[in-house]
């Protein structure tokens, strides 16, 4: 803030004059106190041309003799040059909002013609010794609570040189003198010395005034400022914590490193509103860095690798410290600060990425101008540096994970293949024999084949179940692009299960909400949960319950799966563990010998393969429910 009264030197003090007056343009950091200073005395003025003539009206019914014509021109005048500044008010508005000089201009205007309204006023009424001289006063303080100290000095001045004036004038016979008479009477009689004792007093008064005045308004405008600045800081801290918080939003919910990655750098340069942001990592064996993603750098500073024997800077910062270059280049500690400056870069800031005691890399923060970054922004970019190298190491991990769990799956995979082919080729070779191809098959050697039989089928289902799960699980595929019509759906589950359920003699129930939209679906992985969750509710349910499969609308993007059953249920103990592959509930085993445990567990890894959601609720003895919801096709 700029300072005011005694806190200025004389030149200051001149200069805020010169500014005020409009002779040369103030600083544009200069505070208002508000908008449009001067708008709101149009409105006051108004009502004062009004005043005065009813003053005078009455003034003269009670006996008051004054000089009225001049009065009433004052009057007039005032009414004149308040519709001029109306008027510069409508038509300049846009321009004044945006030039606060040009507001200025018209605001010191306005006070001109109000003082010179008043003294003129004054001097028609008693002159140096009219009361309307306290009027000044008000002046005064008007004008310190606009500009600052030093223009209320001036006004002050202006309003004791004047009453000094006119008092010099009439004691001279210069000046005619136009004192009050009532009725017939003069209100006070032309004193010369008595008026200068009066002025001195008023002089104390006004620059008095003006002193007290302008020192509240230095404090306000101090306030103000001070309050302006700190909602500026809070906003600017409130920015960066968004940045944070979509930092942690996107480790939260992505899995790879490369987004990641992208998300802190892009979110970095928005926040701190620079022009480039970077994430170098250290290679295997400690020497140089490289990097890895970055925002507003060009394609050959990306393939640049940083040997840390030639970057002293980094070298630093890879000890755990983090460091700032007011000047790209000065001193020198950046193998690359010539590519940088090419590209407009004058200044950087860096900190390490750490992971427990271990750093393995860094992020980078750049600006096209001189000393940009202060403690504040390098303590931002310390938080920063830490959710990134949490999220670094986290993505590896998932990554990982992901390898590990290709490798398991494309082993399945080669593993149900491998067993899938002579296990077809002995249901063949058994299938020979129980016909008698090769010869009669007695009773005895016929039951021992069903049960061979029996066995290799169960087997071939388990294999291929297996080879489902791991098509599943395998994202590196697409499913297919098929559009399920949910009506056509379940008109083939009613058909698949209706005879089933009869033949145990429960309630079977398909029931479908009209006009349902759409699903993406593969070929058959949606008909495979329907009819392994609709197939275990039928399998699982004693004689004579009842199972109910509905089809819903749910909200505007979803649609929902749901089957009910009044089955055997799931003991609470057990439930967590319901979608583990080969899992069976301790009461199916008991209540069949036949299932695999890999139903559930492929109708889990289908669902999440729909960008889907499933949830199981179930009460041992009382039954079970599953739904499952699953986003409607886009077209």
């Amino acid at each position: 803030m700029a300072p005011d009264g005694e806190d200025a030197d004389r030149p200051s003090q001149r200069l805020d004059i010169l500014q005020a007056l409009g002779l040369i343009a103030a600083p544009e950091n200069r505070p208002l106190l508000w908008e449009r200073r001067g708008y709101w005395q149009v409105g006051f003025r108004w009502a004062v041309t009004p005043a005065m003539l009813v003053a005078v009206y009455v003034g003269r019914r009670m006996g008051f003799e004054f000089a009225t014509v001049p009065v009433l021109a004052v009057a007039v005048s005032i009414a004149l040059y308040n519709a001029a500044f109306s008027w510069i008010f409508r038509e300049y508005e846009a321009q004044m909002r945006l030039d606060p000089g040009l507001d200025r201009k018209v605001t010191v205007s306005q006070a001109i013609c109000d003082y010179l309204a008043v003294f003129f006023l004054i001097y028609f009424t008693g002159g140096a010794s009219s009361p309307l001289a306290l009027f000044l006063i008000f002046h005064v303080v008007i004008v310190a609570i606009q500009f600052f100290r030093s223009i209320a000095y001036l006004f002050a001045a202006w309003a004791a040189a004047g009453l000094w004036f006119l008092l010099a004038g009439e004691s001279w016979g210069w000046l005619p003198a136009h004192a009050i008479v009532f009725r017939g009477e003069p209100l006070y009689a032309p004193r010369p010395a008595f008026t200068a004792i009066w002025l001195l007093f008023f002089t104390a008064t006004v620059f008095i005034t003006a002193a007290m005045v302008g020192q509240i308004m230095r404090l306000l405008r101090s306030r103000v400022g001070k309050l302006s600045r700190t909602t500026a800081e809070l906003a600017l801290a409130n920015q960066k914590l968004n940045g944070l918080y979509a930092m942690v939003r996107t480790v939260g919910a992505e899995r790879h490193l490369q987004p990641i990655l992208n998300t802190v750098t892009s979110e970095l340069a928005a926040v701190l509103s620079i022009p480039a942001v970077a994430v170098k990592l250290l290679s295997d064996d400690g020497k140089t860095l490289h990097y890895v993603a970055a925002t507003g750098l060009t394609d050959e500073i990306m393939k640049e690798v940083v040997y840390l024997d030639r970057s002293p800077l980094n070298q630093r910062v890879l000890s755990g410290e983090a460091q700032v270059q007011g000047r790209v280049g000065e001193p020198k500690g950046l193998q690359i600060q010539s590519e940088l400056t090419a590209v407009g870069i004058l200044s950087a800031a860096l900190a390490p990425l750490r992971v427990a005691d271990k750093v393995i890399g860094t992020l980078g923060i750049y600006s096209d101008t001189l000393g940009r970054f202060q403690d504040r922004d390098v303590e931002f970019l310390g938080l920063a540096a830490e959710l990134t190298a949490i999220a670094i190491e986290d993505a590896r991990a998932n990554e990982a994970i992901e390898a590990l769990m290709a490798e398991r799956t494309q082993f399945m995979l080669e593993v149900a293949h491998n067993l899938r082919s002579p296990l077809s080729a002995s249901l063949e070779i058994v299938e020979v024999l129980r016909n008698g191809y090769l010869g009669e098959v007695n009773e005895g050697q016929k039951d021992y084949l069903e049960r061979v039989d029996h066995r290799l089928r169960a087997l071939h289902t388990t294999i291929g179940g297996l080879l489902t799960i791991a098509r599943t699980r395998d994202w590196s595929r697409e499913i297919p692009d098929v559009v399920i019509d949910l009506n056509e759906l379940a008109q083939h589950v009613k058909h698949t299960f209706e005879k089933q359920a009869a033949a145990k003699k429960l309630r079977f129930a398909v029931t479908v909400e009209p006009e349902l939209p759409k699903v993406d679906s593969g070929a058959d992985l949606l008909e495979q949960i329907v009819e392994n969750l609709v197939g275990n509710a039928v399998k699982y349910t004693r004689e004579g319950g009842a199972v109910d499969v509905l089809f819903s609308r749910h909200g505007a993007d979803e649609v929902r799966f749901e089957v009910r059953d009044t089955g055997i249920g799931i003991p609470l103990g057990e439930q967590g563990k319901l979608f583990r592959e080969f899992f069976r509930a301790s009461n199916a085993k008991k209540y069949t010998t036949e299932g695999t445990g890999l139903g559930l567990a492929l109708v889990k890894q289908s669902v999440e393969r729909h960008r889907g959601r499933i949830e199981l609720t179930s009460d041992e003895g009382r039954g079970t429910t599953v739904v499952i919801d699953l986003p409607v096709h886009r077209s």
